[in-house]
């Protein structure tokens, strides 16, 4: 059998209390719901409020409610999960339903950095290295965060980075015409790469947010252009599945919204 500190269970079962209650809490109303003695209760309470993890509500009714470090508590177990092994089972099903490669990246300092990828025995494969930090702007999965950002925070990057400057010929380099596509991104839900990093590849992107609804990173599906030129109906489609486990992804670790770019960020 388990030995159980039963003070330490007590103050969860406390917390546990008001955080399900609509309304704050009293000392009595909290001993009494939960048939312990008011002198023990008193003690608690006042320990978690010294610790932070109660505040008095009001010092009259000796009232309380939730402190901030409970929170802080949470927001470091979010951050402690690491997103990435949330998504590599999702990159692993994307990659066998599309049959194709499927990238996870981030940014870093104005560069995307890829963290993981997935291949399919029938997908395109990449010269993408894990680890490896490559220009932003002309990637699906550095358009779909940078679309997931201000505008201005975009501009900066850019001046940070030097610029739209031509990667294929395909490069877009002129930046109303970038601010144009990351606005159809946004409407669309997913960024799209046409050639512009590589080429022979074409890929579809979207971000993945944390808990506090920024941009953490991005995912894609990656393929070989000549299998997908002239097929809009396809495109849109694997559109939609980078859309979809993007936001699974963002859910499973703290997103709370049901979409991406819910608003235009500009």
């Amino acid at each position: 059998m388990e030995k159980t500190n039963r003070s330490v269970a007590r103050a969860l079962e406390m917390l546990e209390l008001v955080a399900d209650s609509t309304e704050e809490l009293t000392i009595t109303e909290i001993s009494k719901s939960l048939g312990i003695p008011k002198s023990t209760t008193f003690d608690i309470i006042y320990t978690l409020v010294d610790k932070g993890y109660l505040d008095v509500a009001n010092a009259r009714a000796k009232s309380f409610k939730l402190g901030l470090k409970l929170f802080q508590t949470g927001a470091a177990y979010l951050d402690q999960a690491p997103f990435y092994e949330v998504a590599r089972p999702i990159l692993e099903q994307l990659a066998a339903q599309a049959r194709e490669t499927t990238f996870l990246a981030m940014e870093n300092e104005g560069y995307l950095v890829y963290l993981d990828k997935v291949e399919s025995s029938a997908s395109v494969r990449t010269s993408a290295r894990i680890g490896s930090n490559n220009p932003i702007y002309c990637t699906g999965l550095g358009k779909a965060l940078l679309a997931a950002m201000p505008d201005q925070r975009v501009r900066d990057i850019l001046a940070m980075t030097g610029g739209l400057k031509p990667i294929t010929d395909y490069t877009i380099t002129d930046e109303d015409k970038f601010f144009t596509i990351l606005n159809e991104a946004r409407r669309r839900g997913y960024a799209i790469d046409d050639r512009e990093h590589n080429a022979e590849v074409f890929c579809v992107a979207a971000p993945v947010y944390n808990a506090y609804g920024k941009p953490q990173a991005a995912i894609s599906i990656a393929s070989l252009f000549s299998k997908i030129q002239n097929d809009p109906a396809r495109i849109e489609q694997l559109g939609g599945m980078i859309s979809r486990a993007a936001l699974l992804i963002s859910q499973r670790i703290g997103f709370r919204s049901d979409k991406l770019y819910s608003d235009f960020r500009q």
